[in-house]
């Protein structure tokens, strides 16, 4: 049968792979590279042969007028960036190869677990994928089963809905007959502000609810999180903290067990997550 072998979440910022290359940086980036160099190598060691990337669509792919909640990618292979991106961020473009059997399957068995996923022949990914990718496996020469949220998009799904898909996603890889050995790799935010006056404090923007939040993923705690995630509440910590959304459908795929790593990394801006789970646990 189809094993997970590693569940990541990590940020995708942007900015970051940027940053890395400028000559003067922030006394935290040293940290950030530490932890993203143990995330490669625990990746490195779990040794999959796909990965699943669980990320969201910045408007690119999608509009206001045509969001889906949840949606996967049915492609051989899948370009990235958008220009916008290249320009902004300097990311480079990419090629990644995908597997279309194993995104069928995936499919096929949420469908049989009351989850119905868009899909799209026709996917170009951007930063919530290209950036996770170019941290732990900058080779990029894994195939990819790209899953992309609506959580920045109101209106958006339930909190406890995210969890609920994660656990249709890992329910449809465990009854899978193949052998492959699956890592699931999934970015997003803790709390976060992108525009907004709190966007350029160099301190964390809510430290509370970034040490709720890991907490809830620390102690597999589905109800809290889905109490502490209101939009409401997710605004008043940052305008895009949304994008913790993601981290409780990683909770869902790794069935609300303990994580081996959870971290909100303080680096002097806002607070970075670092989750794994080891195939060991």
């Amino acid at each position: 049968m189809a094993q997970i072998v590693s569940i990541i979440g990590i940020t995708h910022n942007p900015f970051m792979p940027r940053l890395f290359k400028q000559p003067q940086q922030p006394p935290g980036i040293t940290k950030v590279k530490e932890r993203i160099e143990m995330m490669r190598q625990k990746l490195a060691e779990a040794r999959p042969d796909v990965l699943i990337t669980i990320g969201n669509d910045h408007l690119h792919q999608f509009f206001m007028d045509n969001m889906p909640a949840f949606m996967i990618g049915k492609m051989d292979q899948y370009d990235g960036t958008y220009y916008d991106e290249i320009r902004e961020f300097d990311l480079p473009t990419c090629k990644l190869a995908g597997d279309l059997e194993l995104s069928d399957a995936i499919m096929e068995g949420a469908f049989d677990r009351g989850v119905d996923f868009a899909y799209s022949n026709e996917l170009t990914i951007d930063h919530s994928i290209i950036v996770p990718m170019l941290f732990v496996r900058p080779e990029m020469d894994i195939p990819i089963v790209p899953i992309l949220t609506n959580c920045i998009a109101p209106p958006m799904p339930r909190p406890k809905r995210f969890y609920e898909v994660g656990q249709a996603i890992r329910a449809a890889i465990d009854s899978l007959s193949t052998n492959k050995r699956i890592g699931v790799l999934v970015s997003g935010h803790l709390s976060l502000e992108i525009g907004g006056p709190k966007q350029f404090e160099r301190h964390l923007t809510d430290p509370n609810f970034d040490a709720a939040a890991v907490g809830w993923i620390v102690n597999g705690d589905i109800e809290s999180a889905a109490n502490g995630c209101t939009p409401e509440k997710m605004m008043k910590a940052g305008n895009m903290t949304t994008g913790y959304l993601n981290f409780l459908m990683m909770m869902g795929v790794a069935n609300a067990t303990e994580p081996s790593y959870a971290e909100g990394l303080d680096a002097g801006f806002p607070a970075i997550p670092f989750f794994s789970w080891d195939e060991k646990r």
